[in-house]
């Protein structure tokens, strides 16, 4: 019965990831974006778990010094982790219409560990028939 379980949970987690490498393969074209700007944000999070339950406590959005000072330094967020969130505006041209588009990205870590600034060039997936639609590689 666990065997079954287990089984039947590999198989799940294959059957997504099949196709959402279909879905990037048939439905979207790489292309190169410009990036027109990153904004970051970061927050504290500490989870905790019981024999049955977990618990996730988060802080608001704060500058990312700030929080990791807070971390550190304050006693209430000492123990807690330090999570990003990023935003990544770019500019792309569509390959449905040829035309220029704006699109968003959200990210939780920078790509390759490396800080991304306006006016650098960034892969994205631009649908194939959705002009303003984008994803991340």
């Amino acid at each position: 019965m666990r065997f079954a379980t287990i089984a039947i949970v590999v198989v799940g987690v294959a059957g997504v990831l099949i196709y959402d490498r279909h879905d990037k393969s048939a439905n979207y074209q790489r292309v190169d974006a410009r990036i027109s700007g990153v904004s970051e944000q970061c927050y504290l999070e500490k989870v905790e778990r019981g024999v049955i339950t977990k618990t996730t406590s988060t802080s608001d959005l704060t500058r990312c010094e700030i929080a990791e000072l807070l971390r550190k330094e304050h006693p209430k967020w000492q123990g807690y982790d330090v999570k990003h969130k990023i935003e990544v505006k770019v500019v792309y041209v569509s390959p449905v219409d040829g035309a220029t588009h704006q699109s968003s990205l959200q990210m939780s870590y920078f790509p390759n560990g490396k800080p991304l600034r306006a006016g650098d060039v960034f892969p994205v997936l631009a649908s194939k028939t959705k002009a303003d639609k984008t994803r991340s590689i």
